[in-house]
C-alpha cells in the first residue's frame, strides 16, 4: 500500500502538469502580446490553484501533514522567503505551506515563484510550467545571475508584480558531500561548522534584497525553518517508494523592510545571522522536541483542497480526449510547444522573452507618445 501510494502520488501529480500546461497555459499566450500584468495574473491564479492539488494528494492520499505557525505571508506584498534547503523534495511539503500561511484579500492571485538552477527548466511539463509561472532560472555563475536578478527585478518593479520569491541560500540540500564542502568553507572563513545546516551564499540575497530595495518594491522577508521530525525524504525515489513524513513542521518569522539593513555587510550578516539560529533551532528541536511556538496558521477551508483535487485529478483525462479528438486543440498546443522550445534556444526562457516583449511595449509607446 505505502509503494502504491507514492506511486499514484507521482503519476497524478505529474499528469496534472501535463494537463495545466496544455488546457490552460497554451491557449492563454496571445494574452502575453496584449498585457504582461494580465497574463502574470490569469496565469497566477491558475497556479496557485494548482498548488493546491499536492497539498489535497498529501493530506487526503498520503496521509502526511504539514503544521505551519509564525507569521503569515501577506497579500498584496513582495516578500522574499528564505529557506533551508533539508532535502531534494522540500518544494512539495512547500505547496501546503503556501496554502496554509498566505493570508489577505486575492490569495489565489499571490503566486509563490522560486529561484531553480537553470538545467530544470528543460523539463517537459515543470520545467515548462515553471518558465510560464515566472520562476527565477539562473545559472550558478555570478556574472550571469547578476544580470538575470537585475532584469528581474527591473521587470517585477515596472510592473508592480505582487508576489513571493522563495530562495534557498544553501544552493543545494544537505547531504554527507555538501556537508563537508560546507565544513570547508567554515573552516576557510572561521566560522562555525553546522550539523542540520549548510552555510548560506550570501551574494545573491544580498545584491536581490537591495535591489529591491532600492526600487521601492520589497516589502517584507521571511525566515523559514523547516523540520522533518520522522521520516526525511531525502530524494524523488523516497516519495516515488511511498516514503512520506507523517508531519512536517515549518515556522515563519516575517522582518518588514523598515527593519531591514540596507548596506551589503549588514545583510551578509543578516543572512548569517538567521542561519546561525537555524541550526540551533534544530538542535534544541532533535534535544527536547520542542519547536519554535507561534501563530498556528492552518487554512479551514477543506472543500478547497477537494474540488483541487476533483479538479486535477479529471482535467488530464479532459486535455487528453481534446488532444486526440480536436485537432484545433492540438494545433495549439503544438505550436506553443514548438513556439516555448524556440524561446528556450534563442532566449534562454521563457522569462527572458517575457521581459523583452514588455521593453518592446515600453519602447513603442514612448515614441507614439513623444509629440510631433
Amino acid at each position: 500500500m505505502t509503494f502504491f501510494k507514492g506511486w499514484l502520488y507521482c503519476a497524478l501529480w505529474y499528469s496534472s502538469i501535463l494537463a495545466g500546461y496544455s488546457l490552460l497555459f497554451c491557449p492563454l499566450l496571445p494574452l502575453l502580446f496584449i498585457s504582461n500584468k494580465l497574463y502574470r495574473y490569469i496565469t497566477d491564479i491558475f497556479f496557485t490553484f494548482w498548488q493546491y492539488y499536492p497539498t489535497a494528494l498529501l493530506e487526503i492520499i498520503c496521509d502526511s501533514h504539514v503544521q505551519v505557525t509564525g507569521d503569515a505571508i501577506r497579500t498584496g506584498e513582495l516578500s522574499l522567503l528564505l529557506m533551508n534547503h533539508r532535502t531534494r523534495t522540500d518544494w512539495n511539503f512547500f505547496w501546503p505551506t503556501v496554502y496554509h500561511c498566505v493570508e489577505g484579500k486575492g490569495k489565489l492571485a499571490h503566486s509563490t515563484k522560486f529561484i531553480l538552477k537553470d538545467q530544470i527548466r528543460h523539463i517537459p511539463g515543470p520545467g515548462w510550467i515553471m518558465q510560464l509561472a515566472c520562476f527565477v532560472y539562473i545559472q550558478r555563475c555570478w556574472q550571469m545571475d547578476r544580470l538575470i536578478l537585475k532584469k528581474y527585478v527591473e521587470y517585477v518593479s515596472d510592473i508592480n508584480y505582487k508576489h513571493s520569491l522563495l530562495i534557498f541560500p544553501e544552493g543545494t540540500d544537505l547531504t554527507e558531500a555538501t556537508k563537508k564542502n560546507s565544513d570547508k568553507f567554515a573552516i576557510k572563513n572561521d566560522l562555525p561548522l553546522y550539523d542540520n545546516v549548510l552555510h548560506p551564499k550570501t551574494t545573491g540575497f544580498v545584491y536581490l534584497t537591495q535591489q529591491l530595495l532600492y526600487r521601492n518594491s520589497l516589502d517584507a522577508v521571511y525566515d523559514i525553518t523547516l523540520i522533518y521530525p520522522d521520516t526525511i525524504p531525502q530524494n524523488e525515489k523516497w516519495l516515488l517508494n511511498g516514503k512520506f513524513p507523517n508531519v512536517v513542521k515549518i515556522h515563519l518569522v516575517r522582518y518588514p523592510k523598515s527593519v531591514l539593513p540596507t548596506s551589503e555587510e549588514g545583510l551578509k550578516q543578516f543572512l548569517e545571522k538567521r542561519w546561525f539560529d537555524k541550526e540551533k533551532i534544530i538542535k534544541e528541536f532533535q534535544a527536547t522536541g520542542n519547536f519554535l511556538h507561534g501563530q498556528i496558521l492552518q487554512c479551514k477551508r477543506k472543500w478547497e483542497l477537494y474540488l483541487a483535487f476533483i479538479f486535477w485529478t479529471i482535467l488530464p483525462y479532459i486535455s487528453l480526449y481534446l488532444f486526440l479528438t480536436n485537432n484545433w486543440f492540438m494545433a495549439i498546443v503544438i505550436v506553443h510547444t514548438l513556439f516555448l522550445l524556440g524561446v528556450n534556444m534563442y532566449c534562454k526562457g521563457f522569462q527572458n522573452f517575457e521581459i523583452l516583449l514588455h521593453m518592446w511595449k515600453k519602447h513603442v509607446y514612448s515614441i507614439n507618445e513623444k509629440p510631433n
